[in-house]
């Protein structure tokens, strides 16, 4: 079903799983994230525009319950959190001391879903939803450094 005020769509999606160390505890834990293939639709002034390239999408406000159910499956530390605007969105907790781990450090810095070598993508697991997607995302990383890289699973 696509939401009503979704800015991005697809065909399918994957989901995507890696470890992060816990800038809170210090303790390695593992994190999830919602990539596109190519040939996704952002909403762009009004107009939905397709995408070449594959995309990792963040900052998750909005996101429909059939994506909610499969993220719910493969982790409980994948889900809504508090902000220090009264929005809530999707995002990663630490499975020890439940701290939430920062989309930012996930999708802006080195590491997490933004490997700087391919031996780092090989780490991260791409499982293919074949359903359909939409959401209402504030974060967009298209065409992600060695995105053919990530194992596919």
């Amino acid at each position: 079903m696509l939401l009503p005020d979704a800015n991005i769509r697809s065909s399918s999606y994957y989901i995507a799983q890696t470890t992060a160390q816990c800038m809170y505890c210090g303790e390695w834990t593992r994190v999830l994230a919602l990539a596109l293939p190519p040939n996704h639709e952002m909403l762009a002034e009004e107009e939905w525009q397709s995408v070449a390239a594959g995309a990792f999408v963040f900052h998750l406000t909005a996101l429909p319950k059939s994506v909610q159910r499969e993220l719910k499956r493969l982790s409980g530390s994948f889900r809504p959190a508090r902000g220090a605007d009264p929005t809530s969105y999707w995002a990663n907790h630490c499975e020890h001391c439940e701290r939430r781990v920062s989309d930012d450090e996930l999708h802006c810095e080195p590491g997490g879903f933004m490997p700087s070598h391919a031996d780092e993508a090989v780490a991260i697991l791409l499982s293919p939803i074949m359903q359909a997607f939409s959401a209402v995302a504030a974060g967009y990383a298209p065409d992600p450094a060695f995105f053919m890289s990530m194992r596919k699973g």
